[in-house]
């Protein structure tokens, strides 16, 4: 039995392991996240020292963004190798030493520049690029769900997500404040108790506004893809607000591990679904795989260098900013996602209308209306064809035409005459000239 869910989801995947080059580089992505995410449980303990190494950890980022400007000009067979993994070893080295370089020379000599490309392009970019994917797939994945007509039992179901969202939200934060983290109450807990507050008000703010367009839209197919687009944002709302406030434990978290690697392969295929869905359209928007894969790994491998690096500074007071910022960003940009689904889906079904004044009539109506005066006979414009002359009608229009059947015609005699006296002529001179 196949499910139409875990299907798209593992075809997206796909294209990140279709060839040796990108399985090579979603190796070398994973390596460099295992790594950040461990440093940064055991970063804090070590204090400068912990902060210098988690900047090192950005030559994972650099190295992306180097290979995706590659990649981009048509040139990825620089990056890595085709044929072998050894290969591609080969030209790792290089690469990662360059990205080692152009970091430091980035950090001591151009901090501004720095703090544009990992924090403004590659923190937030991962945020922003992360919750449109995530909005853009739960809005097809319930494309299958039809709801042709309006019934008692659609609009139960449709009250029951929406009240169910509520208590997921609201239930992430009382549990987390109260049973998770209590002295988050106090300073020096403020500010990540502030996020979380705001985040929740955010996450309860879309499901209202979710609720109404949910009540406004029961009735037509696409439905059931904003009620499922709401539960969605509600679980990753009631996470984000749970990280947030539990604030800072040593230790490697499995729940949030778990949860940052099934996001990162979210957003992964969601990328290799674009991808394929955009492979047989004629748009100059395309790019190519190797592209697009270290597109996405310098986002992500960016978004959690700087996390990191802010968690090590906050040291054990603060929460995750990476999650905080999330929390703002995520309902703001599904909302506009939803209202941009539900306009092209009534564009898709919009059905021209017929003018009032044009009625289409049949053709037997169109014969009946038409005045036996005001038809124009046929006879009159197309007259009966004549048929040929007999042979007995053409003798009593000519009737010399008989007499003259067997006999030469006068005129061949006179031409007869004609030519010979011509050759006569002829002759005669041509003997005056042989006598000369």
């Amino acid at each position: 039995m196949e499910i139409p869910m875990i299907t798209k989801f593992i075809n997206g995947l796909k294209m990140f392991f279709e060839s040796n080059r990108l399985r090579w580089l979603t190796i070398v992505f994973f390596v460099g996240a295992v790594l950040i995410t461990l440093w940064e449980q055991i970063g804090t303990i070590f204090g400068g020292f912990g902060l210098l190494v988690s900047l090192i950890w950005g030559i994972f980022p650099t190295f992306f963004m180097l290979t995706f400007f590659v990649s981009l000009a048509g040139f990825q067979r620089f990056v890595a190798s085709e044929e072998s993994y050894k290969k591609s070893l080969i030209r790792f080295i290089p690469w990662i030493i360059t990205s080692g370089i152009l970091l430091f020379v980035l950090i001591v000599f151009a901090f501004p520049v720095f703090s544009v490309i990992y924090i403004g392009i590659a923190f937030v970019g991962w945020i922003g690029f992360q919750s449109y994917f995530s909005a853009r797939t739960s809005l097809t994945y319930a494309s299958g769900v039809q709801v042709d007509e309006s019934s008692k039992l659609t609009s139960f179901l449709f009250g029951v997500a929406n009240i169910f969202n509520y208590i997921v939200i609201i239930g992430a934060f009382v549990y987390t404040v109260l049973f998770v983290n209590p002295p988050i109450l106090l300073p020096p807990y403020t500010s990540a108790l502030f996020f979380g507050i705001l985040g929740m008000l955010l996450a309860l703010g879309f499901n209202f506004l979710n609720g109404v367009i949910v009540a406004w839209e029961r009735n037509k197919p696409h439905a059931a893809n904003i009620v499922l687009l709401s539960i969605f944002i509600s679980l990753y709302s009631a996470y984000f607000t749970y990280n947030v406030l539990k604030g800072f434990q040593p230790g490697i978290d499995l729940v949030s591990l778990g949860v940052t690697i099934f996001f990162i392969l979210y957003t992964m295929s969601s990328v290799g679904q674009t991808l394929a869905s955009r492979a047989d359209m004629e748009t100059r928007l395309k790019i190519s795989k190797e592209a697009a894969a270290t597109l996405t790994f310098f986002l992500a491998s960016g978004f959690m260098f700087v996390d990191v690096t802010f968690s090590i500074l906050a040291g054990a007071s603060q929460g995750g900013l990476g999650d905080g910022v999330k929390l703002l960003i995520f309902p703001l940009i599904a909302l506009l996602m939803e209202i941009r689904f539900i306009y092209r889906v009534r564009k898709a079904q919009k059905v021209p209308e017929t003018p009032e004044e044009l009625e289409v009539v049949g053709e037997e109506e169109q014969v009946e209306e038409i005045k036996p005066e005001e038809a124009v006979s046929t006879e009159e414009e197309f007259p009966p064809e004549e048929p040929p002359p007999s042979e007995e009608d053409m003798s009593e229009e000519f009737p010399d035409m008989d007499e003259a059947d067997g006999e030469e015609p006068p005129l061949l005699e006179e031409e007869e005459s004609v030519s010979e006296s011509e050759s006569g002529e002829t002759s005669e001179l041509e003997n005056e000239a042989d006598s000369e």
